[in-house]
């Protein structure tokens, strides 16, 4: 299960030379922060180079001239590192678009007939523009077109539509919620969500019984629901703490980045009951136990149990099922 990027050459080329390095640097951090959350493609038009060198940044500039600038610069080596390791895609449509009539199926900006490839694909596939911040509408988000597409009587239909556009880290930062919940409606099952969890929730780790706990999910979908919007809320959490926009974790902390369900520690009797302790004590990756005391509340009596160690900014997630004994 990929969910793609559409790159949008038609934002080049930037206005100035003094642009390049900050848009560039914005760019790449924009490309991690969105891969971060589940959007593991870009798709770049067959008449763009996919490994990005021979991309013109500037009338006579390319993309390995900055590279070549930069790639000793250890503000950059790791973003550039990183970035490369996001794949790219061509062409924009696949041999199933054409199957499917890609080609009755047209796009263009109000007040334009210009053929906008970028714009068609992102309508396509409905999925969120990358572009340089360079010129309208390239500034905005999201970006009003017209579509058309013949029906199957052969009629033409018109109707619009909006595109979410992805241009600086300020505006990610206002869609992410959204992008993050449309990569993970997706996810309609434990097992789902155990095999993606690596691409969704980079900063969170499944261990001991959860695993085994979400590959034989029981619950209802709307469980289901609950449970990702937590785990996506410890993610973001992770993340703010590793990037230092977080002191540590408080419940209060998790609350105000969106958590809808009670969280809480366990109480007095039960850390200095043994037997108890023990129950809510389970394994991390390296074979040692820890108490994992802290749970997200839900509906029949699921709690979700997690561990968040100071030393290294991951959250372990170690169970996933009915209350515990008491």
């Amino acid at each position: 299960m990929s969910h793609p990027l559409v790159f949008n050459h038609h934002s080049l080329p930037l206005n100035s030379a003094d642009d390049i390095h900050p848009a560039v640097s914005e760019f790449l951090k924009i490309s991690l922060r969105v891969h971060r959350i589940g959007f593991t493609v870009i798709l770049v038009d067959e008449t763009i180079d996919k490994a990005w060198f021979r991309l013109e940044l500037l009338q006579g500039y390319f993309w390995k001239d900055w590279h070549d600038q930069q790639s000793n610069n250890p503000q950059t080596k790791d973003l550039i590192r990183t970035f490369r390791r996001i794949a790219t895609q061509q062409p924009l449509f696949s041999r199933q678009d054409h199957a499917d009539n890609v080609e009755l199926f047209d796009v263009r900006l109000p007040e334009t007939e210009e053929n906008v490839p970028a714009l068609k694909a992102a309508a396509w596939h409905e999925s969120p523009l990358l572009s340089f911040p360079t010129r309208p509408p390239w500034t905005a988000s999201p970006i009003p077109v017209f579509i058309e597409k013949m029906s199957d009587d052969g009629e033409i239909v018109n109707s619009t539509d909006e595109l979410r556009n992805l241009y600086s880290i300020e505006q990610f930062e206002k869609e992410k919620q959204e992008l993050q919940e449309k990569v993970q409606r997706q996810i309609r099952s434990g097992k789902e969500l155990l095999e993606q969890s690596q691409t969704v929730y980079p900063y969170l780790c499944f261990c001991d019984k959860s695993q085994e706990q979400l590959r034989t999910w029981l619950y209802p979908v709307n469980l289901l629901e609950q449970v990702k919007n937590a785990l996506n809320v410890l993610n973001t959490f992770a993340e703010y703490w590793r990037d230092g926009r977080i002191a540590g974790y408080t419940h209060d902390e998790l609350h105000r980045l969106g958590l809808k369900n009670n969280v809480s520690g366990e109480s007095e009797s039960v850390r200095n009951n043994p037997k108890l302790k023990r129950a809510r004590e389970f394994y991390l990756p390296t074979g040692e136990k820890a108490f994992f005391e802290y749970h997200v509340k839900f509906p029949r009596g699921i709690r979700m149990h997690f561990f968040v160690p100071p030393e290294n900014h991951t959250v372990f997630i170690g169970y996933i099922g009915q209350h515990l004994p008491l």
